[in-house]
């Protein structure tokens, strides 16, 4: 297993990261498709890889509000650049790109879905060999796609091997989501996102970065990814002093690779 580290295109904390001893960085999408060569070029000269990049789309992709030139213009920059950098996961999370209108049932939503991963994303993710991966969102975040199930129900729909599904050990804790039940999932899961997902004296934050002595077992979410074949987990959390925490993290999870 790898272990990444969501840092956005912050150069000076990929360094760090390498420093440290992770394995990549995993990007913002959004922030990519914004820049230019130079900037790309400096990411790439940190010498740390960037596997993969979380908030896929800021633009809306279900409803009226959907502009398909302004949506297919983006996509393109998007890829173009995510392949410049050597990225293999895209994560779409997006929950309010995706939000499925007011008056709009799921039905309708979910297919308005499958209908941009199938028609938009899909022939540019086989273009530049890059997997898109859908990320369920707690409810609090997004009324479209939940749980890992919804995940791979709406990949099994697009019929794409470009799209496959994350698993999010805060969207799944919070749920109530087995951690064991990625086992059923071999071949569809293939990125994660991990942190502490219950921390201790914070009821406002959903997730922290893990360190030692945590009630939760990092192992449990990992050893069930390792074993239906993920590579790669990077942790998205809360920040509390990026330096620490990063430095905490990695004494956990270098034990499990």
């Amino acid at each position: 297993m790898k272990f990444g580290v969501c840092v956005g295109t912050d150069i000076e904390k990929m360094k760090l990261i390498k420093e440290i001893g992770y394995d990549y960085a995993e990007g913002h999408c959004q922030e990519i498709a914004r820049k230019d060569k130079e900037y790309l070029d400096a990411m790439k000269a940190t010498g740390l890889p960037m596997a993969a990049a979380n908030c896929f789309i800021g633009l809306r992709i279900v409803g009226e509000e959907k502009n398909e030139a302004e949506v297919n213009a983006y996509l393109e920059k998007l890829f173009e650049n995510a392949s410049y950098l050597g990225l293999e996961h895209l994560v779409f999370g997006s929950s309010g790109a995706r939000r499925i209108p007011d008056g709009m049932s799921l039905e309708e939503g979910r297919a308005q879905i499958v209908d941009f991963l199938k028609n938009d994303v899909a022939p540019l993710a086989e273009k530049y060999n890059i997997t898109v991966a859908i990320e369920p969102l707690r409810p609090e975040e997004c009324n479209a796609i939940n749980t890992v199930a919804d995940g791979v129900e709406i990949a099994k729909a697009v019929n794409s091997p470009y799209v496959k599904v994350l698993a999010d050990v805060a969207h799944m804790y919070v749920q109530n989501e087995s951690m064991e039940s990625l086992l059923e999932y071999k071949g569809w899961v293939v990125h994660a996102h991990t942190s502490n997902p219950d921390p201790d004296g914070m009821p406002d934050c959903k997730r922290i970065y893990p360190a030692a002595g945590d009630k939760f077992s990092q192992a449990s979410f990992v050893e069930p990814l390792k074993a239906i074949g993920v590579e790669h987990c990077s942790i998205e959390a809360n920040v509390i002093d990026f330096e620490s925490d990063v430095r905490s993290a990695y004494e956990v999870l270098k034990e499990l690779r």
